[in-house]
């Protein structure tokens, strides 16, 4: 098997919002200096996470603080993320999405079927709920958006809790930009989009990792 390697969040996302994915206005930050001028211009609350290609899973880690809404809790949360990295990456502030709705997506290649397009129901309870369903690529749009209706939740597409409904043409077109990301690089093995939050009916990549072959 070939070895692989990830690249980090910030990477990642810089890499989808070239296939014009909408992801998180961010900043990667090395000082609370820095991260106190980016949550300025990015507005309160704003969410602090660790930033390395080595932390896939930062929740495990502890490694993301939310609802930072002043200077002293960006200052309280820099200190904390950097204690538990012992200084040796940097930090990833973005703003904060309010989304009650989250979904997970991505492309995983394999030997078997090539490259498989997932969505479904995302969050730390994904892999407990295990509503997902998938497409093989290439995928038509028309393909792509039958996978709403196989989903068990599908009642999460429209108005929730005060939320509009979500613009499913919109969804569509970020799952087929994630499909054309992977057909167009030979050196992806996959892309994991967890989670897709919903803002004003329109899908965010708020976290995302894609995963590369090594050359």
């Amino acid at each position: 098997m070939p070895k692989r390697y990830s690249l980090s969040e910030f990477e990642s996302k810089q890499l989808l919002r070239s296939y014009g994915i909408k992801v998180t206005r961010e900043a990667v930050i090395h000082s609370v200096d820095e991260a106190i001028e980016q949550s300025e211009i990015l507005g309160y609350p704003v969410v602090l996470k660790i930033s390395s290609a080595n932390v896939a899973h930062k929740t495990e880690l502890n490694g993301v603080r939310l609802n930072l809404d002043n200077e002293l809790s960006i200052r309280n949360a820099v200190a904390d993320l950097n204690k538990s990295v012992d200084g040796q990456t940097s930090l990833l502030i973005s703003e904060q999405i309010k989304s009650s709705r989250e979904f997970i997506a991505g492309v995983t290649r394999s030997d078997e079927y090539g490259l498989v397009l997932a969505f479904g129901v995302g969050g730390i309870f994904a892999e407990i709920i295990k509503d997902v369903v998938f497409r093989l690529l290439p995928a038509s749009r028309e393909e792509i958006r039958s996978m709403f209706d196989e989903l068990l939740h599908k009642q999460l597409f429209g108005e929730v809790r005060g939320e509009p409904e979500i613009n499913l043409d919109k969804l569509v077109e970020t799952l087929e930009a994630l499909g054309e990301c992977a057909m167009d690089r030979s050196d992806i093995f996959s892309i994991d989009v967890n989670p897709l939050l919903i803002d004003d009916g329109v899908p965010v990549a708020v976290d995302a990792l894609v995963e590369l072959y090594e050359s």
